[in-house]
């Protein structure tokens, strides 16, 4: 890519932080005038810089100005539904070993964050078949898909994954749902031998119930838990974790398809890198 291609140009979606720590989306529009806590800024101005080149509002307020993160563009998606954190975003990936040209099943597809994310990874030749009874947010996501490349990747579904998934031989099945443990059937019918089972909830009863579920359909449970994250302020002479961290979000549960019946009676150790 020339130079001049890399610079921002009329039509590019772009994140400008700003000294005080605050974080705007725009979509640079000639002749625009954005407003924000920290002043406006000219979209005229922006036009031709460098990601990374700083740019000044009208009262000299400084900021920097970059083309989103693939995360930070499905971070602003409409969350009509509780997004998953990054955090556990990166971890799911892990688990459900998906890679290009994977095919998986997902099922509550939300606010589209976690289907995007998968269709980013297994694109281009993969296949993502996101599955949600209501759908009502799907028109965003789609246009989202459209805008980072990924229409052909990803596909919505109005569907039920506790009965209603039509894929089989796929190599994970993901669940975000109230009711995992109904979906374990359903998943055991469509995954390949050996493909993942994921799922993601919210309390301590919904971990006991699906990971029990998940033993006694013949699964090899690989992980049950949570992932804990903590920042840190770092500033010579007063560096110390942020008061406030993203301690408890979900409870993440792996799995994988064995063709035994039930494996109650096993007993596992966590695999290297796990423990």
């Amino acid at each position: 890519m020339s130079e001049m291609e890399e610079r921002i140009k009329h039509g590019d979606r772009v994140l400008i932080v700003t000294e005080t720590g605050h974080r705007y989306f725009l979509t640079v529009r000639k002749g625009q005038v954005f407003h924000s806590s920290d002043g406006y800024f000219e979209a005229d101005k922006i036009v031709t810089l460098m990601e990374g080149n700083e740019i000044r509002s009208n009262t000299g307020r400084r900021g920097v100005v970059f083309r989103p993160l693939f995360l930070e563009n499905l971070l602003s998606l409409p969350r009509r539904t509780q997004v998953i954190y990054p955090k556990d975003l990166g971890f799911i990936l892990v688990l459900s070993d998906v890679r290009p040209g994977s095919k998986v099943v997902e099922g509550g597809t939300g606010s589209g964050v976690l289907a995007l994310m998968l269709a980013s990874y297994v694109a281009p030749s993969g296949k993502i078949y996101s599955y949600d009874l209501e759908g009502e947010n799907f028109p965003a996501i789609a246009k989202m898909a459209e805008r980072l490349g990924l229409s052909g990747v990803l596909e919505l579904k109005r569907g039920d994954i506790y009965s209603g998934v039509e894929e089989r031989n796929v190599d994970a099945f993901i669940a975000d749902v109230p009711r995992p443990w109904d979906a374990v059937d359903q998943a055991k019918k469509s995954l390949r031998g050996g493909g993942m089972f994921v799922s993601i909830v919210p309390t301590v009863e919904q971990l006991v119930k699906i990971c029990e579920k998940l033993r006694e359909r013949g699964f090899l449970e690989y992980f049950s838990g949570e992932l804990l994250i903590r920042p840190w302020r770092v500033r010579q002479g007063m560096t110390r974790p942020h008061h406030i961290s993203r301690a408890h979000t979900v409870f993440i549960v792996a799995a994988r398809k064995t063709e035994f019946e039930n494996l109650s009676d096993w007993t596992l150790k966590l695999p290297d890198g796990l423990r």
